[in-house]
C-alpha cells in the first residue's frame, strides 16, 4: 500500500495530496477510483527498478484516504461485485422485512436512474424504507448525495454499518451494528444495534442525583430533565419491522448548546411526540446537501515516495486511528418538565415481528418516580433479647462471633464474643 502510483496516461500521482472535500480532486478520484484495468496503475518502484516484480496496482479507500495496492488475491479490487457480507446482510433485511408483513425489492431504480436502493420496503401508510448498506468507507459528500436523492424520491433512508467511525453517522438516519463474519448474516444470529436507535430518559433533579441542574449548573431544581439514552436490546430485524409500521421513527435534532453536532436518531413513536411536546425544537430535516462536519481523514501532504510497499500489511501501514463518531454517549434532550412523566401508552402491534426480535419499550424506568426505600425499625421486643437476659435492651442480641450463641452483642456495652468466650480469649493471652 502506497501513496504513489504512476498512471499510464497521467503520469505520477501523489494521492496524498488529494483532498476529498477539494471539488477538483474529488473529481480526479472519482474519475479513477474503481475505473482503471489491470495495467493503467503501476508501482513507481517497481516499474523503474524491477519490473519482473507483481507491479500493477489498484486504488482503494484506507482509513478515509486514497492509497495505492498492490494486486493481491487477498484484496478484493473495488471493481469486483459486492463483496459476499454486503449480499448477505441485504438478503437478511429484506427477510426480516418480509417477516414482519412488509414487502421488500432488492437493488430497487428510481425512475431517474439516478437511485439504486440496496433494499427498498413498503411500509404502512405509504412509508417507503429505503435501506442503504455501507460495510466499506464512504465519504461524507457521497453520503449526503445518496441521501437527499432518496428524500426526493419519497424515501425514508436507513444506513446500516458496523464501523463506529463512519462519515455516515449522525449525518443521515443510521444504525450500527457489531462487525460479523458473512456465516452470522446468513444463518438466524440476533444482530444487536449498537448506536443509531436512541429512548428518551426522564431523571428528577433532586438530591438523589449526584450532578447538578443541567438547566442552572448548580443545585437541584426538582423538576424532571431528558437526556437520550441508547436503546438497550434491539436487533436489526426488530428494527426494520418497526420502522416500516412507523412504530419507530427518525428525528433530527440540530446543533445547540449543550448538543457539539446535530444528531439524527431513531426513537419511538411515543418518546418523539413526547420530545416535540416539551421542546421549542422545530421538526424538519437539514438542508439538502449538508454535511455537518468535515471527514476525520485529511491529506497528509507527504513527498512522493517511490517505495514498494509490495510486501507491507495493511495493518502495519495504518495511517490514522479511526476516529470514533459513534461514542454511544447519552445526549441531553434539552427538555425539563415540572410534572412526573405519565407512563406511555402500549404500541400497537400492527404486524407480527420476527420471533428472534425481542419486544422494545420506549419508556424507561428510569422515567417513573423512585421506588421509596424501606425504613428499618428496630423491634420493641424480641425472643432473642429475652434469651440473652433482662440487662439486654431489646433489639441489641446477637450471636457470638466464636461460638455462635446468643449474647449481647449490639449497642452501648455490647461486645462480638460472649462472656464464656471473652474469658476463654483472657486465659489464653495470659498463658502465652
Amino acid at each position: 500500500m502506497a501513496h504513489g502510483v504512476f498512471h499510464r496516461i497521467l503520469g505520477a500521482i501523489n494521492l496524498s495530496e488529494l483532498d476529498l472535500d477539494v471539488p477538483s480532486d474529488r473529481r480526479l478520484w472519482e474519475s479513477l477510483y474503481g475505473k482503471t484495468s489491470k495495467g493503467d496503475l503501476e508501482c513507481l518502484k517497481c516499474r523503474e527498478d524491477d519490473p519482473g516484480c507483481p507491479q500493477f496496482m489498484f486504488l482503494r479507500l484506507w482509513k478515509g484516504r486514497p492509497m495505492a495496492v498492490h494486486y493481491s488475491t487477498s484484496i478484493r479490487h473495488p471493481t469486483a461485485p459486492e463483496s459476499p457480507r454486503h449480499k448477505a446482510l441485504k438478503e437478511r433485511i429484506a427477510r426480516a422485512a418480509q417477516r414482519a408483513g412488509f414487502t421488500a425489492e432488492l437493488e430497487a431504480q428510481g425512475a431517474d436512474g439516478r437511485r439504486r436502493t440496496d433494499v427498498l420496503v413498503h411500509g404502512d401508510d405509504g412509508t417507503q424504507l429505503g435501506c442503504e448498506i455501507q460495510l466499506s468507507y464512504a465519504t461524507a459528500q457521497a453520503v449526503a448525495k445518496r441521501t437527499d436523492i432518496a428524500r426526493a424520491d419519497g424515501l425514508s433512508p436507513l444506513w446500516t454499518t458496523d464501523d463506529a467511525s463512519a462519515p455516515l453517522i449522525e449525518r443521515t438516519p443510521w444504525t450500527r451494528i457489531d462487525k460479523m463474519p458473512l456465516e452470522a448474516f446468513s444463518s438466524g444470529n440476533a444482530l444487536l444495534v449498537r448506536g443509531g436507535v436512541k429512548d428518551l430518559k426522564l431523571k428528577k433533579c433532586d438530591s438523589r442525583n449526584p450532578l447538578p441542574c443541567p438547566d442552572h449548573g448548580y443545585g437541584r431544581c426538582n423538576h424532571w430533565h431528558g437526556t437520550w439514552a441508547p436503546t438497550l436490546g434491539m436487533h436489526l430485524d426488530h428494527l426494520i419491522g418497526a420502522t416500516a409500521a412507523n412504530e419507530y421513527l427518525p428525528l433530527y435534532i440540530p446543533a445547540q448548546q449543550g448538543r457539539r453536532r446535530p444528531a439524527h436518531l431513531w426513537v419511538s413513536a411515543q418518546d418523539r411526540e413526547r420530545y416535540l411536546d416539551a421542546t421549542a425544537d422545530t421538526l424538519a430535516d437539514p438542508e439538502p446537501g449538508t454535511v455537518d462536519d468535515h471527514a476525520p481523514a485529511e491529506p497528509e501532504r507527504l513527498p512522493l515516495s517511490r517505495e514498494c510497499a509490495y510486501q507491507q500489511r495493511l495493518e502495519e501501514k495504518e495511517k490514522r486511528g479511526p476516529v470514533a463518531r459513534d461514542t454511544v454517549a447519552i445526549l441531553p434532550a434539552g427538555i425539563t418538565l415540572t410534572d412526573p412523566p405519565l407512563p406511555a401508552p402500549p404500541q400497537k402491534n400492527l404486524r407480527p415481528l420476527s420471533s428472534t426480535a425481542p419486544a422494545s419499550t420506549s419508556l424507561s424506568t428510569s422515567a417513573l418516580p423512585p421506588p421509596k426505600r424501606p425504613v428499618r425499625r428496630p423491634p420493641t421486643t424480641s425472643a432473642s433479647s429475652l434469651a440473652v437476659g433482662p440487662q439486654c435492651p431489646p433489639g441489641e442480641a446477637g450471636p457470638c462471633a466464636c461460638c455462635r450463641q446468643l449474647t449481647h452483642r449490639y449497642g452501648k456495652g455490647g461486645n462480638p464474643l460472649c462472656q464464656l468466650c471473652r474469658a476463654r480469649r483472657a486465659a489464653s493471652e495470659a498463658g502465652g
